[in-house]
């Protein structure tokens, strides 16, 4: 995983792309972009970033729809 550099108060007021927009996913991974995007691209890149940091387990071993699916 790549390493993050922490932006500072000062980084994030001398940003000149635009918006700062800054994602903390259900799994507790933080993100920071400074696109110039409205607020559905915003949501989208989240839901992005979600997919691909915070997999769902595919398997709990106190599961029974699953244990009943190896089975077959």
């Amino acid at each position: 995983m790549k390493k993050f550099k922490k932006l500072t108060r000062e980084d994030l007021k001398t940003v000149k792309a635009g918006q700062v927009w800054i994602a903390v996913t259900k799994c507790g991974f933080t993100a920071t972009t400074t696109q110039d995007w409205t607020a559905e691209q915003a949501n989208a890149w989240v839901d992005e970033i979600e997919k691909n940091y915070c997999k769902t387990p595919t398997y709990s071993g106190s599961d029974a729809q699953h244990l009943a699916s190896n089975l077959n």
